[in-house]
């Protein structure tokens, strides 16, 4: 190991390309430590980061074992990009005294019930919820939230199990199959019932949300960039997202860039955060926070040319301060649109002609994520995506034709 500062990186599922994550550490002089989950899909990635750093395993040990041996490389820094190692980091990062997400702090930034309660106590807009983990609580959450309302899963991501209900044997239904497991989703041991906030009304393809990834440094809060959305497919899954500049009005953003800090900032976040708003007719509503980059952030900040995430956030974890631009009015627009099942489909039946979508005008890059006879299953949400198709568009007239073609593309059917 050299004398640079050593950033420890735990690394699992919806963590940054090790590439990107070596040209940041490049570009700030400090050495790489990937401390892997004991997950599949981090041992499948372990050659990779050996490539670009060093690599700790955390498969098979405790974690007081662990700490001691990541102690005696004298980190400056710690960092996770997936959603499922958070609490982990949050032990690591207090048991070697490293700048994180405090432990007083977790449960607020990863359980959406105390999420909204501390939003609440913070100033910022109410949202009547209940938490439900039983069937015998319905009633009374009903009673309290109201109709239309939203489930969702307390603790969670990519939109699983997540769906609206209009009346009261919609929701029972709903929290029946959701409480109990149906399909290829788990069961949740806890739900909450929320007031649906209703987006105003917003011409295809635009969705009536949008993101704000933030980067925050004690009471230091700032905007690093803005994805904005695609209209949700039914029932909640998301399309993808979109950047630099938005079809959302210059003034419109930057209340929304605002709002995003404010909800930061009442949670005690450290490093990066990514802040989901609803663009409602009273206002913009928070959604949820994130306490890690979010999904293809990066991605879409470097190919239109507004930000560097990556870079953002290892200087955050380095505790080193942080560039961050204003809002991009012109200038490319990178795209990432997923290709979502039917709501009610169950199988790839077929899969032919993909080639078409890469000539779509403005696509690079085609994913195809599934093979003829895999399931499929909305409960999941993005674990059940079949596609994602990038590019990059010149305004944002270009880009709405560019997902009408990959919509118009006949090359899968379903069951």
């Amino acid at each position: 190991m050299s004398h640079r500062p050593v950033l420890l990186v735990v690394y699992d599922t919806g963590s940054l390309a090790p590439t990107r994550l070596a040209q940041a550490a490049l570009g700030n002089d400090c050495d790489l430590v990937f401390v892997t989950a004991a997950t599949e899909h981090a041992r499948e990635m372990i050659p990779a980061l050996r490539m670009v750093g060093s690599v700790v395993e955390s498969s098979g040990r405790t974690e007081h074992d662990l700490v001691r041996e990541l102690r005696e490389m004298k980190p400056s820094g710690i960092v996770t990009f997936s959603e499922f190692q958070l609490a982990t980091t949050v032990r690591l990062a207090d048991a070697l005294g490293l700048p994180y997400h405090a432990p007083g702090d977790l449960e607020a930034i990863t359980h959406k019930d105390r999420q909204r309660e501390r939003l609440a106590e913070a100033g910022l807009p109410a949202v009547r919820f209940r938490t439900v983990t039983r069937l015998d609580q319905a009633d009374e959450a009903l009673a309290h939230v109201g109709l239309p309302a939203i489930i969702k899963p307390v603790i969670g991501a990519s939109s699983r199990n997540t769906v609206a209900v209009s009346t009261p044997g919609q929701c029972h239904r709903a929290l029946a199959e959701i409480l109990g497991g149906t399909g290829d989703a788990p069961a949740e041991t806890a739900v909450m019932l929320e007031e649906l906030l209703p987006g105003r009304p917003t011409a295809a393809p635009w969705g009536d949300y949008i993101a704000v990834d933030c980067v925050a440094l004690g009471g230091d809060v700032r905007p690093v960039f803005v994805t904005s959305k695609f209209a949700l497919a039914e029932p909640f899954r998301e399309r993808g997202g979109y950047g630099g500049f938005s079809v959302v009005p210059e003034p419109e953003v930057r209340e929304v860039r605002d709002l995003a800090c404010r909800a930061v900032r009442a949670l005690g976040v450290h490093g990066i955060a990514d802040v989901e708003i609803k663009l409602t007719g009273a206002g913009p509503r928070v959604i949820e926070v994130n306490g890690r980059l979010g999904a293809w952030v990066d991605d879409l900040a470097v190919r239109s040319g507004t930000a560097d995430p990556a870079d953002v956030a290892v200087r955050a974890a380095l505790g080193r301060d942080c560039e961050t631009g204003g809002v991009k009015t012109d200038g490319p627009i990178a795209f990432h649109y997923l290709i979502v099942p039917p709501f009610g489909a169950r199988r790839v039946r077929s899969i032919r002609g993909a080639a078409a979508l890469r000539r779509v005008r403005g696509v690079e890059r085609l994913s195809v994520l599934v093979r003829p006879g895999a399931s499929v299953d909305w409960r999941i949400g993005a674990r059940g995506n079949v596609a994602a198709v990038i590019g990059t568009v010149r305004d944002h007239d270009e880009l709405a034709e560019t997902v009408a073609a990959i919509e118009a593309v006949d090359w899968i059917a379903y069951e």
